[in-house]
C-alpha cells in the first residue's frame, strides 16, 4: 500500500486535500470571527487558520493514502475538488455582495455631498 503514496492520483490528493484544508481554515476563521478588530493583524491571523488546516490536512491525508485503496483516493479526489468548488462559490459570492454594499455606500455619500 505504501507505494500508492507516489502515484499521481495520490499526488493530486494531497494537493487537493491541502487546498480544502486551507479554505476550511479560512471559512473556521471567518465564521467565527477570528480577525475581527485586530487591525492590521486580522489578515494575518485568518491566514494563520488556513496555513494550520491546510498542514492538518497533509498530514490526514497522508494517513489516509498510506491505507486506503487506489478506488478511495480517486473518490476522494473528486468529493475534495467539489469542496473546494463551492469553497470558491461561497468565497466569490461574499465578495459580489462586499463589492455591492461598497457601491452603495459610496453613491450615498456622493448623494449626501451633491
Amino acid at each position: 500500500m505504501a507505494h500508492q503514496m507516489v502515484k499521481p492520483y495520490s499526488w493530486l490528493l494531497y494537493l487537493l486535500a491541502v487546498l480544502a484544508s486551507f479554505f476550511a481554515g479560512l471559512s473556521y476563521a471567518g465564521f467565527i470571527d477570528a480577525g475581527k478588530d485586530q487591525g492590521l493583524a486580522a489578515a494575518a491571523i485568518v491566514l494563520g487558520y488556513g496555513v494550520i488546516a491546510a498542514a492538518i490536512g497533509l498530514i490526514v491525508v497522508l494517513f489516509v493514502a498510506w491505507q486506503a485503496q487506489r478506488r478511495t483516493i480517486v473518490r476522494l479526489n473528486i468529493i475534495l475538488a467539489l469542496c473546494i468548488a463551492a469553497f470558491a462559490g461561497y468565497f466569490y459570492m461574499t465578495y459580489l455582495e462586499r463589492q455591492k454594499a461598497e457601491a452603495e455606500s459610496q453613491h450615498e455619500t456622493e448623494q449626501m455631498i451633491d
